[in-house]
């Protein structure tokens, strides 16, 4: 009886484990066919991105040579026309350049690259970047560091994406008064904090805990014609989060908004709340 019962246990595992196996190699095909599924989604939203990022880029070169009087002075008929040609343009462009660092995001193509930055540099590169979005013309945008910020080790180019996207959804939701970009350091926590502060729409409350997530807009019929399609914020979390940073959000509807993200001098040291110091004010009305 018990060689009986033995071999029939032996024979019910090694039938569960012949099933077993077949399971594990199914999921491991289905896996890579997956693997390989997204890597060609990948690649082919990048190629197509940049199709039509190349040509588009082209066509605002000269729509910038038109503006700066390359073919002669233009009516003002004429400078309104390609001004919202211009704002269009832009408009597109800014939602390519999304979509590129989200497939990038996703395909786990942007890796941290680490180097020595000088932020007032960096705002300038900033400030120089943003100056052509397209915005309400009583809105004011104004670029300031204050006095005395040490070199920073972080990700230069995700820097600027994180700021050029913060300053674009400022924009996006401002019709008249400031917007203002700011830098300070915290020596006590050896932390500099970028802030871009609005006087627009403002967000409300119970939209916060969302504002972040991929896609997300309070409202999908928004009256504004440049209201974009929820990527930005999302990208600038992830990409905080990549360069070992915190974001932090202050709003009031109607009374504007006040994201801020902190990023240590140097990646292996802990961030903690900053204070604010004064600081030296660069406006997009002079040099950067």
């Amino acid at each position: 009886m018990e060689k009986e019962f033995a071999e029939k246990m032996a024979h019910v595992v090694h039938a569960q484990t012949k099933d077993l196996r077949e399971q594990a190699e199914e999921f491991r095909m289905n896996y890579e066919k997956a693997l390989e599924t997204s890597r060609l989604k990948a690649e082919f939203v990048a190629t197509v991105s940049h199709e039509l990022r190349t040509p588009l880029q082209a066509v605002m070169g000269y729509i910038e040579a038109l503006l700066d009087g390359a073919m002669g002075a233009l009516q003002s008929s004429q400078k309104r026309v390609l001004d919202r040609i211009r704002e269009n343009g832009l408009y597109i462009l800014d939602l390519i350049l999304g979509i590129l660092d989200l497939n990038r995001l996703e395909a786990g193509r942007a890796p941290v690259r680490w180097e020595e930055i000088d932020v007032p540099g960096l705002l300038g590169e900033v400030g120089r970047m943003t100056r052509h979005m397209p915005r309400a013309g009583d809105v004011v945008l104004e670029f300031y560091a204050v006095p005395g910020i040490p070199m920073i080790v972080s990700d230069r180019d995700k820097l600027k994406i994180i700021l050029r996207n913060l300053v674009g959804n400022a924009i996006k939701f401002t019709e008249k008064g400031l917007i203002m970009v700011r830098a300070d350091f915290d020596p006590e926590t050896q932390t500099v904090g970028f802030s871009v502060r609005d006087t627009g729409t403002g967000i409300d409350e119970e939209d916060m805990p969302f504002i972040f997530d991929m896609f997300w807009q309070k409202d999908k019929s928004h009256t504004h014609a440049m209201a974009g399609i929820g990527l930005g914020l999302h990208i600038v979390k992830r990409l905080v989060e990549d360069i070992v940073g915190e974001i932090q959000v202050e709003s009031e509807k109607g009374e504007g908004s006040m994201f801020r993200v902190r990023v240590p001098v140097s990646p292996g040291l802990m961030v903690r709340e900053p204070h604010h110091p004064e600081g030296n004010r660069r406006s997009d009305r002079g040099e950067l």
